[in-house]
Formats: C-alpha cells, structure tokens, sequence
C-alpha cells in the first residue's frame, strides 16, 4: 500500500513540474517560430533584391548593346559612302594587323626555359610564353581547327600560354591564346571547344575590323562636335553618351578611356595592343557566344557543359578575387554571359540539344568539377550515341571530331600540375593545391606533382596534421622519382622532418642531405648546390658538423644514364668551420 502512494505522488510531482515547465516550452517554441519567420523574411527579402538587381543588370545589358549596335551601324553607313572614311578604316586596320603581327612574334618566340633560378635552388618558369607542352600544344590546336567553320577563309593557330590567370584571347590575324590558367578551370572537352570556339566567332565576325570602324568614327564624330562647340573636348554626353556613359573604353578594351579624345585612332590602337587588353563589347561578346554555341552543335558538343564552366569561374573568382584581373573570369560578365547562354539553351531546338553527346563526362569520375548529378549526363549521353552512331562515325572519320577521353585526361594531369606550380609562384596558394590535388587524382604516380604539392601544404601549414602530409607528399616524390630527377624533394624531406626533430631521424635527415647533395651534381656536371652553406648549417643542425662535398670534375651523360666519380667526403673533424673547396657563388637571375 505504501509502495502504491508513493508511485502516486510521483506521479502528482512529475505532472505538476510539466504544467510548471509548459509555458517555458511555449515560450521557447514560439521564440524559435518567430526567428524561423524572420530568416525567411530576410532570405525572402535578399531574393527579391537579387531579382531587381538582375532585371537591371538586364536593362543595362540591353542598353548598351543597343548603344554600341547603333554606333556600329552609322560608323557601317559612313563606310559605305565616303571613300576617304573607308580609306582611313583600312589603313588604320592594316596596321592593326601588323600590331598584332608583332605580338604574335614576341609571344611565340619568348623563351619557354627562360626560368629564374632562386638562391634556395628553386626554377621560377617565365609567365606569359608558350607552355613548353607539345603534346598539349597539339592537342588544343586540332580541337581548335576541327571548330573552325568549314567554308571559313581565315586561318587560324590555337597555342596555350604559360599564365596562372584565367584568359583567352583572339587576334586579328587568326591566332588564338588560351593560358594554362583558364584550361585548369576546364572540366571536358565541350567546355574546352566552347572557349576556341568563342574566340573564333570574333575573328569570324570581323569584330576587330568593326572596333577600328568604330573608333575612327567615334574620333570623326568627336573632332566635329568639337569645331562645332569650339572647344576641345566639349561634345559631353554626344557620341560617348552612345556607351552607357563608360566611354570610348567600354567599346574598344576599357583603356585609355578620355585620353583618346585628340589622339590619333593609330596611336590609339597600338597602345590597345600594347597594354595586351582584349575586351569586346556587350554586342560582340553576345555575338560570339551565340556563334560559339552553333559551332559546338555542328560538332556535337554538349553545350549545357557552357553554364557550369561559367560556375566554376565564378567559384574561382570567389575562392581568390587575383583570379579577376584578367577580363575573362569577372564575376560581372561572367554572370552576363552564363545568362546570356542559358537563355540560348532554354530558347534551342529539342532536336539540336539531341544532338549534343562529345566531351560532357572526361573527368566527371575524378571529381574535379563541382558536386552534381552525372548520371542523367551520362545517360544521355550513351543514348544519343546510339542515335547517332554513323554520324559520329563520318565525322570522326573526316577529322571533324576530336575523339579519346584518355587524351584529354592526360593532357590536363601534366596541365593542371604545370599551372599550379605557376600559381605557387604567384602566391596563389588555393588555386595551387586544387590546381596540384586534381592533377594526382587523374595521376597518381607524378613525383613532381607531390613534390610540389608539399611544397604548398608546408608553407600554408598551420597544424601538425597539415605539416604530417605535407611530409607525406615529400616522401610520395621520392618514392615515384626513380630517375632522380628532383633532388630537391630529398631537401624538403629532410627540412620536414628537421622542423620536428627527434633522436630516431637524425641519422635519416643526414643521409636525405647527403642523397640531395649527390644528385644534383649529377644533373649539374658535378656543380655544388648554390645553397651549399646553408646545407652545412642543416647538416650542423641535423647533428653531423664534419661532413663536407667538393664540386666533382669528371661527370659524363652517357645515353639516359649518368656517371660519375664519387663525391669526395671528407669525415675527418676540419680544424676550421667546413666550406666547400670552392666557395659556390650566388647565381645572376635571368631577367
């Protein structure tokens, strides 16, 4: 019976305390709903100020494609009617021409092993050269040829620069360049033929011709405005007021802008291609998109792959606003653009987008894109292969069509490393390790890829864990360095383990100083590092003060093999402080 009441109060005390503890789970409940409404407000709130702002960025779109177009079309009248403005036209093209010409020149006869050698032994490769990359090299440029129109009278030469920095550019004189930055960001072949094929359309189109045509009519109109006001400069809003108020700039590179009011177009022209600034205006930009889109559906290219190339450049320019500076990655025209293309894809033919199966899915297994669903791709893919099986076949045939998805995936392993140790050098740490990552996820046995991998993650370092792979992918380039080839994955090694030094790999740092030592004598002729005193302070720090190398005179490269006499070490106590025989000198850096 006692057992039972006291079940019974237990019971009374536990309902009480929740009818205590109801409101404060109201109140809590209702305080949750009302900052629930309130993130809804607020999202709600942000997605109606993104869709004002998009209504009038489209406006503004419009505007100044208007403005440029109807520029473009009296400057069109004025060329058809008076001989002297079409005389002037041509000639000041022609000298585009040559301008380009000349640039050209400098661009493919810069020096690919014009490298800057550190005093810490480290090879700065140049930046805006040819990458030194045939097989790449060949490969870009038949992509390139197998988009160009077949009835097309230009001919054309597609060449990758060696530039960390997203860019592409056409010249006037068919040649195209596309940086190792920009091809890094690429995902599959489609995306790749959308760049070419977009630089094509604005040699295609004349647009260069159409800009000399502009701004000699725009310098035409300004001069009479001018003698009309009588002053210099005085036409204000006028003609310039045709571009949206950015001026002369906006249609012909955004340089130089007022300071080409009382300069001559031909000075004008050249310093455009000086500065090396390739923008085209809004018109031109959407030409050559709609264009470019065309030409990949004549060749079968997925042009929904269009849209995420232009995510993954707007990540970029996220992840490091550097990525930018060059025109082709702003964040503003890319996001013109990618609506621009959306709404030629959501306007095409069902039938046109059927036909649309070649380089949608290269790397999508490596994971080197953004997170989306490949298997609708994938599937639609083989299906269409099915449809098209003797088209594709008659295209392959006559050399129209670019097939192999291991060549590509070869291409951009060696592509993704060589542009992420250049963004190393540029500081640019993030689109180095992705750059570097995706390179060993499509390769997994690139001893200079891992070499340079750790070099990121131990200078970025700030945890033990990030310094513990950092010294992973050191010891990954030794492993898979079997022509030793990279001493200094043996100095890194060692410097690793130094920075957490204990008695078990002291023995072992002191032999990865020595094998570095050795091995860059055998690849210099027997020359000592250029950073030898520093090695007798490691080798001093490591726990070894008595060793010490001479310079090796007799080093001889038989075939691919190497020989050479022994490293003279001495191990005897030196009764002064060790040097090398011959005290190495600070090498001249190229310029």
């Amino acid at each position: 019976m006692k057992t039972n009441l006291n079940n019974l109060f237990r019971i009374l005390a536990s309902i009480l305390l929740l009818t205590l503890l109801m409101p404060t789970f109201a109140f809590s409940q209702n305080k949750d709903d009302k900052e629930k409404q309130r993130q809804e407000k607020e999202k709600e709130k942000e997605k109606n100020k993104e869709d004002k702002q998009n209504k009038k960025d489209d406006k503004r779109i419009e505007k100044q494609i208007r403005r440029y177009s109807e520029a473009l079309v009296k400057a069109q009248e004025k060329y058809a009617k008076e001989a002297d403005f079409k005389e002037d036209v041509i000639y000041e093209y022609r000298r585009l021409l040559r301008n380009h010409a000349k640039m050209a020149f400098t661009t493919n006869t810069l020096d690919a092993d014009d490298e800057k050698l550190t005093y810490s032994g480290d090879k700065i490769p140049g930046a805006d050269t040819l990458y030194d990359n045939l097989l790449a090299q060949d490969y870009v440029n038949r992509v390139g040829q197998s988009l160009v129109p077949l009835n097309s009278e230009n001919r054309y030469g597609f060449k990758i620069t060696s530039n960390p920095m997203p860019d592409a550019r056409s010249l006037s004189t068919g040649t195209i360049y596309v940086s190792t930055g920009l091809l890094s960001l690429v995902d599959n072949e489609a995306q790749l033929s959308y760049i070419l094929a977009h630089e094509i359309a604005h040699v295609e189109k004349d647009h260069w011709e159409q800009d000399v045509m502009v701004a000699k009519f725009i310098e035409e109109e300004t001069k009479e405005q001018e003698k009309k006001a009588g002053i210099i400069g005085g036409i204000g809003g006028g003609v310039l007021g045709m571009f949206g108020g950015r001026g002369v700039s906006n249609a012909l590179g955004g340089v130089l802008g007022g300071a080409f009011l009382g300069a001559g177009i031909a000075q004008f022209i050249v310093k455009l291609v000086d500065n090396k600034t390739f923008e085209w205006s809004l018109a031109q930009e959407d030409e050559a998109d709609k264009l470019a889109l065309d030409y990949m559906i004549e060749r079968n290219y997925d042009v929904r792959e269009v849209p995420t190339f232009y995510e993954t450049l707007r990540a970029a320019a996220v992840e490091d606003p550097r990525v930018e500076l060059d025109r082709f990655a702003d964040r503003e025209r890319t996001e013109d653009r990618r609506k621009a293309v959306n709404a030629w894809i959501n306007a095409a033919s069902s039938r046109d987008l059927s036909k649309t199966l070649v380089g949608a899915t290269n790397l999508r297994g490596k994971s080197l894109s953004l997170d989306r669903n490949t298997s609708v791709v994938i599937s639609r893919v083989q299906k269409n292969q099915e449809k098209m099986a003797d088209d594709i076949k008659t295209k392959l045939e006559n050399s129209e069509l670019i097939a192999g998805d291991g060549e590509f995936e070869n291409i951009m392993a060696t592509l993704k490393r060589d542009n992420g140790i250049s963004a190393f050098y540029y500081d640019m740490y993030k689109l180095a390790a992705r750059n570097l990552d995706q390179s060993l996820a499509i390769r997994s046995d690139d001893a200079t890829a891992y070499f340079f991998y750790g070099k990121v993650l131990k200078l970025t370092a700030r945890k033990p864990g990030e310094k513990e792979r950092a010294l992973q992918m050191f010891a990954k380039a030794i492993e898979y360095d079997r022509r030793g080839a990279n001493p200094q994955s043996r100095l890194y090694y060692a410097l690793t383990k130094m920075s957490g030094r204990t008695t078990n790999n002291i023995m072992a740092t002191v032999s990865d100083l020595k094998q570095y030592v050795e091995l860059y004598q055998r690849m210099h002729g027997g020359d000592l590092p250029p950073n030898m005193n520093v090695i007798y302070d490691y080798m001093q720090e490591a726990g070894d003060p008595n060793w010490s190398a001479v310079p090796v005179a007799n080093v001889k490269n038989v075939g691919s093999s190497v020989s050479s006499q022994p490293v003279p070490v001495s191990t005897a106590a030196p009764t002064t402080s060790p040097t090398p025989t011959q005290t190495p000198k600070r090498p001249n850096k190229k310029t």
